[in-house]
């Protein structure tokens, strides 16, 4: 082995010695993490347009909406309570679904309508406020 093949070996050794050096936890100083201000109860942005009540519907059919003060939408139909889920939309509509019963509810401002996605049907058209 020549003097500079020596060199090198000694060299990368003595680098990576000096690189597993550990450094002893009371010469660290934890770096606290920025606080965050907790924002207040949020409301979600279809809060403000969505129409609540009794609705009168086509054919004599009457849907309720209801939203509690953790933002949770249900909707009464026939004598049962759901619980509506937002559902994002790419026109503007408000649309709120229970998909375990199959229910969607749509609102645009001139109009609402609840439909059974189970099964392919509008269960109430042109509902309205009173």
């Amino acid at each position: 082995m020549t003097f500079l093949q020596r060199a090198s070996v000694l060299t990368v050794s003595i680098l990576l010695a000096a690189c597993a050096e550990t450094v002893p936890l009371t010469e660290t100083k934890p770096v606290p993490a920025p606080l965050q201000p907790v924002a207040a109860a949020v409301n979600p942005a279809w809060a403000g347009r969505l129409a609540t009540g009794s609705f009168s519907c086509e054919m004599g059919n009457k849907v309720e909406v209801k939203v509690d003060a953790s933002n949770n939408v249900s909707l009464v139909w026939k004598g049962s309570t759901y619980k509506m889920t937002p559902v994002s939309t790419s026109t503007g509509a408000l649309r709120f679904e229970d998909k375990g019963d199959g229910l969607v509810w749509i609102q645009i401002p001139s109009k609402s309508m609840l439909l059974n996605s189970k099964i392919g049907q509008q269960l109430a058209n042109d509902c309205k406020t009173r």
